[in-house]
C-alpha cells in the first residue's frame, strides 16, 4: 500500500478513513428512504487496494501458505486453504482498528455504530492512477498492454497520436478507437512476483475467502480469471466458499476469440519495444495542439490549499 511507503502508520490510516466515511453518513441526502436507511444503519466501507503488492513487500509470501484435506459440511471431501498466520493477524488487526474507530467515534457523534465497516472495491481506475495491483487480485501480468477506448473525437487523441501510440478502430463499436498503453506491473521482476496467468483458479478463491474473513465485512470485489484446463473447478469452487463469499465474477484469462482486449500480457522484450516506439510528452503535446483547452490540466500544488480551501484552477 503506498501509505506504508509514505510512512503512514496503518492503522492511523485507517482509522481517519473511518472517521470521514462516517461523516459522509450526516450528509443532507434528498431522498428520503435512503436518508433513513442511511441514518439507521450508519453503513461504511472503507476499502484497501494495492493488496497483493503490499503483501509482497510486507511478507515476502502470498496469503495461502498450503492446503489441507477436510470434507466440508455435506461430507465431501475439498482442499481448505491454509492461511498465513502474519497475514491473518496483520488483516485482522486492520478490521480490528476501523472497527474501534467507529466506534469512538459515533461516541462522539452521539450516533449508533455501523452495520459494516470495511470492503474491497474493485479499484481499476485509481490503482492504474497509483500503479499498484487492483483492488484484490493479483497483477494480470508482470508485462501487459493495456488498452483503453475513446470516443473518436476525443481531442486527447491528436496528443496521443502525436506520441506515437498506436490507435486503431474499435472493432465491437462505431465511432470508438482503441488506444493500446505498454504496462510493468510493479514488482514485475521479483522472483516471487505472481500474477494472474500463474496463479490457479483455487488460490484465487481461496484469496478472497481469506479478505471476506480477516478483512471485510462488507463485499470483496473479484474477477477470478481462469485457465481453460480449469473451468470444470469453478462450479465446485463455488459451492465449497458459498458460506464465505458473498459474490465472484469470473473470466478466461486470455484467448477465447476476444479481440482487442483490455488486458493482453507480453513479453519483456516486447514491452520496452512498444515502450521506446512512443516519443513525447502527452501533456505537452496536448498544450501545444490545444492550446485554448487547458481546463484540468494545470495541478494544484499543496501549497496552494495551505488556507484549507484549496482554489479552482
Amino acid at each position: 500500500m503506498i501509505a506504508e511507503e509514505q510512512d503512514w502508520d496503518l492503522h492511523r490510516a485507517f482509522e481517519l478513513a473511518a472517521r470521514y466515511a462516517k461523516r459522509v453518513t450526516f450528509s443532507d441526502y434528498d431522498w428520503e428512504i435512503s436518508r433513513n436507511v442511511i441514518h439507521k444503519n450508519r453503513r461504511i466501507g472503507v476499502s484497501m487496494s494495492g493488496i497483493q503488492d503490499w503483501i509482497l513487500t510486507r511478507f515476502g509470501h502470498r496469503v495461502v501458505q498450503g492446503w489441507q484435506d477436510v470434507r466440508d459440511e455435506s461430507g465431501e471431501m475439498v482442499k481448505q486453504p491454509v492461511y498465513k498466520p502474519d497475514a491473518v493477524a496483520a488483516f485482522d488487526g486492520l478490521y480490528k482498528a476501523v472497527v474501534a474507530a467507529d466506534q469512538k467515534y459515533s461516541d462522539e457523534l452521539g450516533c449508533s455504530t455501523s452495520v459494516k465497516h470495511t470492503t474491497v472495491k474493485p479499484s481499476g481506475t485509481v490503482s492504474k492512477l497509483a500503479g499498484v495491483s487492483e483492488g484484490m487480485h493479483f497483477h494480470y501480468s508482470n508485462y501487459l498492454i493495456q488498452r483503453i477506448r475513446f470516443q473518436d473525437s476525443d481531442p486527447l487523441l491528436d496528443a496521443l497520436a502525436a506520441c506515437d501510440y498506436h490507435i486503431e478502430p474499435d472493432v465491437y463499436t462505431k465511432n470508438t478507437v482503441c488506444v493500446e498503453f505498454p504496462v510493468r506491473a510493479a514488482h514485475a521482476d521479483s522472483p516471487d512476483f505472481a500474477s494472474a496467468g500463474n496463479v490457479s483458479i483455487a488460490e484465487q478463491f481461496a484469496t478472497q475467502a481469506f479478505l471476506q474473513t480477516y478483512w471485510a465485512d462488507n463485499s470483496v470485489s473479484c474477477t477470478v480469471t481462469f485457465q481453460p484446463e480449469e473451468a470444470d473447478q469453478i462450479a465446485p469452487l463455488f459451492r465449497q466458499y458459498r458460506n464465505t463469499t458473498k459474490s465472484t465474477s469470473l473470466l478466461p484469462y486470455v484467448g477465447a476469440g476476444f479481440k482487442q482486449a483490455p488486458k493482453e500480457p507480453i513479453s519483456k522484450d516486447r514491452y520496452f519495444q512498444l515502450k521506446n516506439n512512443i516519443t513525447g510528452d502527452v501533456q505537452a503535446a496536448f498544450a501545444k495542439l490545444h492550446p485554448t483547452d487547458t481546463k484540468g490540466l494545470e495541478l494544484v500544488d499543496q501549497s496552494d490549499c495551505a488556507s484549507g480551501a484549496c482554489p479552482v484552477k
